[in-house]
């Protein structure tokens, strides 16, 4: 898999080292952050090399192969790890609050990152994604997310209405995000221990995965706009969250 551009590979490099394979430079380039990252590279005992941009371009996917997108670098690294659901929920035994982020049927890898990225933000303690119709951890996902990926644990899921009672037997509560309910957000209290459920883009919510919430909690809309990109409305949602989990402390 590769990693691509500036900031998700010094991401990796700073995160998970052992997970790059080499770092691949465009020969032309060589500012002083290039030259930052191959001194922290070379710290690290990581492989590097670089490549004339006829080379550089036929191994990047043809929507990375500008140098703005990819800004002259990127990385291989091995796969990415997902974690069992039933693994982060066990390192979150010992805390008072937390909040999963569920994604049901995400097929966009730029909203994906950016979520990824607003969890990370807002202190959420980990991603759901359904294995079946949904975009995975990807290039595109890392870059979008500026590596944020590094610092989340995201759990793969071939059932997502099983891993939804598994929550439910945890103590957490279902939160489904949807457009028509009488719940709003700023009136709703969200419980100690929650996880928020996001549709896909196009269709919003399954019924099915709409039956298995505890609440269902909707985001005002006053314009002539009665919908939000899902990256958005993810970071409506965890830092209403954080507002009022912060307010609790005070």
């Amino acid at each position: 898999m590769l990693v691509i551009g500036r900031n998700p590979v010094i991401e990796s490099i700073k995160f998970s080292p052992e997970s790059i394979i080499k770092i691949v430079l465009l020969d032309v380039i060589s500012d002083n952050k290039i030259k930052e990252i191959e001194r922290i590279a070379k710290s690290k005992n990581i492989d590097i090399a670089k490549m004339p941009k006829s080379h550089f371009e036929t191994i990047l996917d043809k929507n990375d192969k500008s140098e703005g997108i990819s800004q002259g670098i990127y990385a291989e690294v091995k796969d990415f790890e997902y974690t069992k659901t039933t693994e982060i929920l066990k390192s979150l035994n010992d805390k008072d609050k937390t909040t999963l982020v569920i994604l049901d049927e995400i097929q966009d890898p730029h909203n994906f990152g950016a979520v990824i990225r607003t969890a990370v933000s807002a202190g959420a303690d980990g991603i759901i994604i359904s294995d079946k119709n949904s975009v995975k951890v990807n290039h595109t996902v890392i870059k979008s997310s500026s590596g944020a990926t590094n610092y989340i644990k995201i759990s793969k899921e071939p059932n997502i209405y099983k891993t939804i009672e598994v929550l439910q037997e945890s103590g957490y509560k279902i939160i489904g995000t949807v457009l028509k309910t009488d719940e709003d957000i700023y009136n709703f209290r969200f419980p100690d221990k929650c996880a928020l459920v996001f549709g896909s883009e196009g269709e919003g919510l399954r019924k099915n995965i709409i039956n298995l919430c505890d609440s269902l909690v909707k985001i005002p809309m006053i314009g002539k706009i009665d919908s939000l990109n899902v990256s958005v409305s993810a970071g409506v949602f965890l830092y209403e969250i954080l507002r009022q989990r912060s307010t609790t402390q005070a």
